[in-house]
């Protein structure tokens, strides 16, 4: 975090350390809010970033919706991950884009159910983690760098997830992460994070940057056995992201910290895992069967 960024972890620590309940708002670049309940962080939301998934599975309350303390274990889990994706995504936009905070409301009642309460310490050293992975990938892609497909294969095949497929079909001249985002209902991190993986595999280019140095040297585009879904699930977790060592950035190329973090970023709740495949070994080079761009 910068200087601004630390200005305000310090107040969110300081509402966390008084048990505070209520609402600080913020407003500026990016406006929004940070909920609290006893101390912790239950939900945040930013005009920025979509916010909570309009395609939550079935049964799935969100913010203002019934506890959670009534619902089967597995449901109330796909709740919570329903609701701490998007506030971790606005809390990021949030603090990065150094929004000013108003004074606090207090409040009796939490936004959001207590159950999906983040101590502040562990969303703040999320945020940390996001906001250094961005600084490594901006060198090739943000959140607002405009992307189009590229027409041709340079491969007998790629495989694609679903969640990229999805990504991929709805790319058109000028779009960027931020609007597929908000096309997708899902968190600007996590679709910047798969146009990265998609500029890897040549499938789409960034403004100023062909697709060939988005791709050279960087990871090898076969999926693992467990699945291109599968990334970010084994023992080491999603927090084990982004903590190789040094050597990832603008001046130094795509260290172990970046290759992790192609791997590791977690998919978020209801996503499928089936791939998608296209090319064929018959054909070297052709078009892609895709909808039109335009």
């Amino acid at each position: 975090m910068d200087g601004y960024g630390n200005l305000i972890a310090g107040r969110l620590r300081k509402l966390a350390a008084a048990g505070s309940t209520g609402t600080l708002p913020f407003s500026g670049h990016c406006d929004g809010a940070i909920h609290f309940h006893d101390g912790q962080v239950v939900y945040a939301e930013s005009t920025r970033t979509p916010g909570t998934r309009v395609d939550a599975p079935d049964g799935v309350p969100l913010p203002g919706g019934p506890p959670l303390a009534a619902l089967p274990p597995l449901t109330r889990l796909a709740a919570i991950l329903a609701i701490t994706e998007p506030t971790v995504d606005a809390a990021l936009e949030l603090i990065s884009a150094e929004s000013r905070y108003a004074r606090f409301r207090p409040a009796r009642v939490p936004t959001a159910d207590p159950a999906c309460g983040i101590p502040v310490d562990r969303l703040l050293a999320e945020v940390t983690r996001r906001e250094r992975l961005l600084r490594q990938l901006s060198t090739v892609v943000t959140a607002d760098t405009a992307v189009a497909r590229n027409p041709e294969l340079n491969s007998p095949g790629v495989q694609v997830s679903a969640r990229q497929w999805a990504v991929l079909i709805r790319v058109r001249p000028g779009t960027t992460p931020r609007a597929l985002a908000w096309e997708l209902r899902r968190s600007v991190f996590s679709t910047t994070a798969e146009v990265y993986r998609l500029l890897v595999l040549r499938l789409l280019s960034a403004a100023g940057h062909p697709a060939r140095a988005a791709a050279t040297g960087l990871v090898s585009t076969k999926p693992s056995a467990a699945g291109p879904e599968a990334a970010g699930t084994g023992a080491a977790g999603p927090e084990a992201a982004g903590t190789g060592t040094a050597g990832a950035g603008p001046a130094g190329g795509h260290g172990p910290a970046l290759i992790s973090f192609i791997r590791a970023v977690p998919s978020e709740p209801g996503a499928t895992r089936r791939p998608a495949r296209i090319g064929s070994g018959a054909r070297r080079q052709g078009p892609l069967a895709l909808p039109p761009a335009g």
